[in-house]
């Protein structure tokens, strides 16, 4: 080879460092010019709205940076964090002489069903105070709904940066949830999480985002179909995990134990790079007035014995009706032995050694109970055993609520098993509850020299604070307390006790749709299709524009057989919901029966591009092209909606092109009350009125229609 042919192959193999920094200025200026414009254009990047990894990536901060009210830097809870956290703020730097305390953990840290309001942390920022007068207190209160120990973590990670004195983390209760909920993000490496944090903070990430949803038949992921425990009012509790797709799995069980000491461990090591003390909280739960979520036959029974053991447990049952625990006890006792693994058979049993005065082997049992509940949703023995051992491990401290609930209401009730007395549902302490375990956390302070207490700090004292506290909670905030556990116990599959708190919050003046949808359908189970009906118009004066409400309402009316009101209804819920295709469906079957096959045909055609694989739709769509002629439109109506300033919906109706290109109406034709209620319903074709036109007043009953020219 020549030494021009050397050159000439170096030259080949030589990187184009030129052509390569020109194409990533050239790619970097052009980028930097769209996220200009799209910044004068008024688009802002998603995650200012909602967090994509609800909490497993620590480049979206729970605390993000504002002006404080004086002029100094504060730190206050993210827009898109606030589904999941309180609203909290602190200062950005520490004043002189403060003692910052952070409080981590799940909902029960939150202050589920209340809120920051009735929680240890408020409790904590009332009583320390009282208890050292001359100290500066903060406490911020930074549990997450559905947190677990993995993302308590990460929250550590950002929150080391504000000097804190002082973390308190209450974590164990939701380790199973999320390693169900959020496998799939967990599972994602975390540099690709961390990319996709980065690009999902530029407007450009946004605004492709905003396109793709618009030309894609997926429903766009909002706040209310993020993966959180539905344990606040919201109207889309099925779309969470819930306890039916849990199964028994004793290796991933082994896994999840395992993750969930090397997220305390990593906690501590985190917080003892900066110095800061720790102190565990170990999480208790509802012994002995929460079943099991689910029960699940020992693995390996025989079809005879899974009959023989729910067979003694029927039995058992109706003995327990009739108070005849010992009998009871008897044949649960034979069906432990066949089906050891049977949650139920051993709540059960605890309950009839309660009765029997067994306290201690009725404790046992109870958690046993617990610890073979197929959905774990509180804190296994087995996990307040590993905190335990990381607690001594460490040298952190540890408050064990669970013995402490226990001696309370040993002395207070004279039985030591926690049940409702002390806890709202399966691990939300009452106000009391939280107030207890915040007092032994300011002694405990006191024991470690944290807390140097007023000689005036004491028992009066604490009665002071907790009447104080107590006085500021209204019947609205007990309200929706109640409301949000009738959601959580609906989703859990516990529907008696989930009814009992819907009504009793309804009763006390709670408005919220998707409780008052609740009571609609008990009463509507129960045969009183008037109070259903009742219930839910006040769900849609509630919130016009909730589909889910007009949708239930228009079965309701279906089958009192009112199907133009109907008919009204689930044309409103097509639109406020376009990408669900059983209300086009049932917008299609009630039109079909009233005869209007064309305006049927374009529902189940809508039904069927979102469902192609819906062999009914199909059906459906073959029988009404074959009643049709053969030159019907084929083509989907024009939607006209207007508001009232409110944004409730005013007139919706259907329109198509004439001769020269002017919309005239042809279809469905509905006027509504700003009360969401249908004020009228009226059919037309090609412009002319189809002979029907019906009016309501505000209360949905008929009133006589006058003579309308339609422009």
């Amino acid at each position: 080879m020549t030494m021009q042919d050397e050159a000439a192959a170096k030259s080949k193999r030589a990187v184009p460092w030129k052509e390569i920094l020109l194409a990533f200025t050239a790619t970097a200026l052009f980028f930097g010019l769209l996220e200009g414009v799209l910044t004068l254009a008024g688009v802002r990047p998603g995650v200012e709205s909602q967090d994509p990894f609800v909490g497993f990536v620590s480049q979206l901060p729970t605390f993000v940076e504002e002006p404080g009210p004086t002029g100094e830097s504060e730190m206050v809870t993210a827009v898109n964090k606030s589904t999941i956290f309180n609203h909290q703020s602190f200062s950005r730097e520490k004043q002189p002489g403060t003692f910052r305390i952070f409080c981590l953990g799940g909902s029960t840290t939150y202050g589920r069903p209340y809120d920051d309001l009735t929680s240890f942390a408020r409790w904590l920022r009332e009583l320390l105070p009282v208890a050292e007068p001359g100290q500066r207190w903060e406490v911020i209160n930074a549990g997450g709904i559905s947190f677990a120990s993995y993302r308590v973590a990460a929250l550590v990670e950002e929150l080391i940066a504000y000097e804190p004195d002082l973390l308190i983390v209450y974590t164990g209760h939701n380790e199973f949830l999320e390693e169900r909920t959020y496998r799939a993000i967990r599972r994602t490496p975390a540099p690709i999480r961390k990319a996709v944090a980065r690009l999902a903070g530029t407007r450009t990430w946004s605004a492709m985002s905003g396109l793709i949803h618009l030309v894609s038949r997926d429903e766009p992921v909002s706040g209310d179909h993020r993966y959180v425990l539905p344990e606040r009012v919201d109207a889309r509790l099925d779309d969470s995990i819930g306890p039916q797709q849990y199964e028994r799995d004793d290796e991933l069980r082994a896994q999840i134990l395992h993750h969930y000491r090397v997220s305390l461990e990593r906690i501590v090591a985190i917080a003892r790079s900066a110095g800061v003390e720790v102190i565990f909280v170990t999480p208790a739960s509802n012994l002995k007035d929460c079943s099991p979520f689910k029960s699940q036959h020992t693995d390996g029974l025989g079809d005879e014995d899974r009959a023989r053991s729910k067979e003694l447990l029927a039995n058992a049952l109706n003995l327990e009706e009739s108070l005849q625990w010992a009998a009871a006890l008897d044949l649960l006792d034979q069906a432990i032995v066949i089906d050891s693994r049977w949650a139920e058979l051993h709540f059960r049993r605890g309950r009839a050694l309660s009765a029997l005065g067994h306290s201690e082997q009725a404790l046992i049992s109870f958690q046993t109970a617990r610890d073979e509940d197929v959905c774990p949703l509180r804190a296994l023995t087995a996990m307040q055993g590993i905190l335990e051992e990381v607690a001594a491990e460490t040298g952190s401290t540890l408050v064990d609520f669970e013995s402490l609930t226990r001696s309370h209401l040993q002395t207070r009730y004279g039985s030591e098993i926690p049940g409702a007395e002390i806890f709202l549902d399966h691990v939300h302490p009452t106000i009391e509850g939280h107030r207890i375990l915040a007092v032994e956390l300011v002694e405990t302070m006191i024991g470690l020299g944290l807390v140097d207490p007023d000689e005036g700090w004491g028992n009066d004292a604490i009665a002071r604070v907790t009447s104080r506290v107590e006085a500021g909670l209204d019947t609205a905030s007990h309200a929706r307390a109640l409301g949000n556990l009738a959601l959580t116990l609906s989703w859990a599959g516990k529907d008696e006790d989930s009814r009992r708190l819907a009504f009793e919050a309804v009763e006390m003046g709670l408005e919220e749709p998707v409780v008052l949808m609740m009571v609609a359908r008990h009463h509507a189970l129960a045969g009183d299709v008037a109070q259903a009906e009742s219930f839910l118009r006040r769900a849609i004066k509630a919130n016009p524009r909730n589909p889910v409400a007009h949708f239930q309402i228009g079965l309701l009316l279906v089958g009192q057989e009112e199907l133009e009101a109907a008919a009204g209804h689930f044309f409103l819920a097509s639109v406020l919901s376009p990408d669900n295709d059983e209300v086009h469906k049932h917008l299609g079957s009630v039109m079909a029966q009233r005869g209007r096959l064309e305006v049927a045909l374009a529902s189940y055609l809508k039904a069927r591009d979102l469902d192609p694989n819906s062999s009914y739709t199909q059906g459906r769509i073959d029988w009404l092209r074959q009643s049709l002629p053969a030159d019907s439109s084929m083509e989907p109506p024009k939607l006209s909606l207007t508001s009232y300033p409110s944004g409730a919906p005013l007139r919706l109706a259907q329109a198509k092109p004439d001769a020269v290109g002017d919309y005239i109406p042809d279809g469905i034709w509905t006027e509504w009350y700003e009360n969401g209620g249908l004020k009228r319903f009226a059919d037309f074709g090609d412009g002319e009125p189809n002979g029907v036109d019906i009016s309501w007043d505000p209360d949905g009953n008929l009133m006589p229609t006058p003579h309308r020219e339609e422009g």
